[in-house]
């Protein structure tokens, strides 16, 4: 409601008010709702919270539940008896602080050419709109004379909530001197909508963790709806210019930027660049830990599921794998923390991205180890002085006789030698989670 509106409501209601009255049953049963309804958020502050601290204090002093009804109790008697007071009180302060209050005076907004305030805006990566909500919200304030109105607040701290109030005040003075055109509240409910848009995707990007080329859609969204928005201010601007030369003949164009404006560019341009090298890292990062995660996926589930596949159960593989590798899984795990997942549960992605398509590589794995196997058996047989042992025919035979259930087989019961023996992964896997941070 706008301040001359409740300016008259409160007028109308100051005389029916009585603050005589001893016992008000509305406080008594709705308790701090009832200043919540009435906009003394103050005093609805105060009861609401102050109750809850008062039982929880009184809880954990007396160990007893019956503290909550009798508080209860306490705080809807003292707002029975006190709530008429404290209303009329708080009506009374209103009238008197707003009484000089007037909207039906002509508003002189913001004055900036449009050129200026695209640039601005896109230099300064959208904090500039900001800038102009605050400008405009001062401007309101001093022309109407509206101490309700708190610019810094209504702009710079919750101005997504404040954008289409502020635009319906611009749309009552263009409409009085007749500048607002045919299109303006398609303008005014577009800039809205793409406002809210670019802050629910916001929230969505921060709060839930998005699939790479899904994160790529949601970005070209984000700049669509940000680039729509600037594009659509810049009509509204162009309309309050035309009204501020229309209705103040004073009001001039000026072309320079002044201190003010040049610092919110240039802030706005340093956060946002702060912001993205930040992303790039935070990108690096995930590329790091999903390369990590595929990898230990690749020997500790692929790896297994495909030897399961030739017939053979792999039970001491992943078993060694886990235990060589023990300071890099926890590693991982640790970094998984913040998306609140565990290793297992990531894997669930690949599991579903993956599948089957990993067998043809291990296929080609399993053959490259081929020879390492072949000379593991060979030592063993060494090993055991077996009589009449030839290297060159056990050679060949091996060569010709192994297959993938074998290879699985070996490479489950020499999985510690395996593992040790491949440098290259081992170097591979600990540079890549040395890389997560």
């Amino acid at each position: 409601m706008r301040t001359d509106a409740k300016l008259a409501l409160y007028q109308k209601y100051a005389n029916n008010l009585n603050s005589k009255k001893i016992f008000a049953p509305y406080p008594f049963i709705f308790n701090s709702l009832y200043y919540l309804f009435a906009g003394m958020f103050d005093w609805f502050t105060l009861y609401f919270f102050g109750s809850l601290f008062l039982i929880v204090i009184g809880f954990a002093l007396t160990g007893s539940l019956w503290v909550a009804p009798v508080v209860w109790l306490i705080t809807r008697l003292i707002n029975a008896f006190t709530a008429e007071k404290l209303r009329l009180k708080h009506i009374n302060a209103f009238i008197l602080r707003n009484q000089d209050v007037n909207y039906s005076k002509t508003i002189t907004f913001y004055q900036l050419p449009v050129k200026k305030l695209v640039i601005a805006s896109v230099l300064s990566c959208g904090i500039f709109e900001f800038y102009w909500m605050y400008k405009n919200w001062k401007a309101i304030r001093q022309d109407t004379k509206d101490n309700e109105i708190y610019p810094a607040f209504q702009s710079w701290l919750l101005g997504l909530f404040f954008i289409w109030p502020l635009l319906k005040i611009i749309h009552l003075n263009l409409s009085r001197s007749k500048t607002e055109g045919k299109k303006y509240l398609y303008y005014a409910l577009a800039y809205t909508f793409c406002c809210w848009g670019q802050m629910l995707l916001s929230v969505l990007n921060l709060f839930w963790i998005i699939p790479h080329g899904a994160a790529v859609c949601l970005w070209f969204t984000y700049m669509a709806l940000w680039l729509v928005g600037i594009g659509m201010l810049a009509a509204i601007q162009k309309r309050i210019n035309f009204h501020n030369s229309k209705t103040n003949r004073k009001s001039e164009m000026r072309q320079t930027w002044n201190k003010w404006e040049i610092c919110v560019v240039i802030i706005g341009l340093l956060l946002n660049l702060s912001c993205m090298s930040i992303q790039y890292m935070l990108i690096r990062n995930d590329n790091h830990l999903e390369i990590a995660l595929s990898s230990t996926y690749r020997m500790m589930e692929a790896v297994p599921s495909f030897c399961r596949k030739q017939g053979v159960e792999m039970t001491n593989f992943p078993k060694v794998y886990a235990q060589y590798f023990a300071p890099e899984i926890k590693a991982i795990n640790e970094h998984l923390k913040p998306y609140n997942l565990n290793m297992k549960q990531a894997w669930q992605v690949f599991n579903v991205k993956i599948g089957n398509l990993l067998d043809e590589s291990i296929m080609s794995e399993f053959a490259a180890l081929k020879p390492l196997i072949i000379e593991t058996i060979v030592k063993q047989y060494k090993d055991e002085d077996i009589e009449n042992f030839d290297e060159n025919i056990a050679r060949k035979f091996l060569n010709k006789e192994i297959t993938f259930p074998v290879l699985c087989s070996e490479t489950d019961n020499n999985a510690f030698v395996i593992i040790d023996s491949n440098d290259d992964y081992k170097t591979f896997l600990r540079d890549t989670v040395a890389k997560i941070r």
